[in-house]
């Protein structure tokens, strides 16, 4: 009995190890949190069809739109640790979700797998033209005078463009009252019809608007400038000290992700992130393409910056109960 099971061992084993090293041997399913056409949706496609031929084989978009990603991060999750299920995740999921959500389907630090950075995306101040105002601190102080007369967009409770005018409001003294909208073009139409004041959003979202000359854009969420919004400020530039907000897209799979599958992963999407094309695509989308060196140090990354996300949700105000 004794060496029947120890052969049997020695098949798991052996089919165990076969599994990894020759992964991937069949088709991956890249769940993604948004539906398709956005610009989070442009990113996961972009990546993955790149990261599919070093692969050798297919990447396939799985869109799970929901619960401000969760859905899709529950899925992902539950799904077995062999590498064929992946999660289009980031900021959004994994550190500004843990903090907005009274109850969250997964927890974000236990049931996932890091294994990349794949992109970080500024958002931007932009304001109707008709404003009489030429720069971010000429609205702060328009917005001070006025007090809760001025009106904020975004693009839903909770959405990006949510906890960044309420870590706005704090970090400037202001009370500006947050109007939420069914998605980022109706938040960007009511703008620009003068509905309301301010719209915190991506770049892609208002610089057509902005060079049409209907739309200022006054600076950037991140302290420093970014070489795809040419032009812009950075907040501190700008004259709002210590605001430095951004977004970021990365490369998750379930917990216990073996370290092969990891590795191989992880090396993947670096080699896609450099190549020219796919960076010039990626800009283009408002989106600048940002490895991680290791795993490691996307891991230490992710709870760093879990924890800055805290801060900022709960002095945003935003809560989803």
């Amino acid at each position: 009995m004794f060496k029947k099971s120890l052969v049997l061992f020695g098949l798991f084993f052996a089919t165990h190890v076969s599994a990894q090293t020759d992964y991937p041997n069949k088709p991956i399913r890249l769940v993604l949190g948004f539906p398709a056409g956005g610009s989070g949706d442009f990113v996961g496609r972009t990546v993955a069809e790149e990261m599919s031929k070093s692969l050798g084989q297919p990447i396939v978009i799985d869109n799970k739109p929901g619960a401000g990603t969760n859905i899709a991060s529950e899925l992902v999750a539950r799904a077995p640790a062999d590498g064929y299920t992946l999660l289009l995740g980031g900021s959004f999921s994994h550190s500004v979700n843990p903090a907005l959500f009274a109850k969250m389907p997964v927890d974000v630090a236990k049931d996932f797998t890091p294994i990349g950075k794949v992109a970080t995306l500024p958002t931007i101040f932009a304001v109707p033209s008709t404003l009489p105002v030429s720069n971010l601190q000429e609205f702060i102080a328009y917005a001070r005078r006025e007090g809760n007369k001025v009106n904020f967009a975004s693009s839903g409770i909770g959405s990006p463009g949510h906890i960044a005018g309420g870590y706005f409001n704090k970090q400037a003294d202001l009370q500006m009252t947050h109007v939420p909208y069914k998605g980022a073009s109706e938040s960007v139409r009511a703008l620009v019809a003068g509905e309301v004041q301010l719209i915190i959003t991506s770049p892609p979202s208002v610089m057509s608007f902005v060079k049409q000359g209907r739309v200022k854009a006054l600076a950037l969420t991140t302290a420093k400038a970014s070489p795809i919004v040419p032009g812009v400020p950075g907040a501190e530039e700008a004259g709002l000290k210590n605001f430095n907000l951004d977004g970021w897209y990365a490369l998750y799979g379930p917990a216990n992700l073996p370290l092969t599958i990891t590795n191989k992963l992880h090396q993947a999407l670096n080699a896609a992130l450099a190549q020219p094309a796919i960076k010039e695509k990626l800009e283009g989308q408002g989106a600048q393409p940002d490895a991680s060196a290791s795993v490691e140090q996307f891991v230490r990354f992710g709870i760093e910056d879990r924890a800055r996300n805290a801060t900022i949700v709960r002095d945003s105000g935003a809560r989803v109960e």
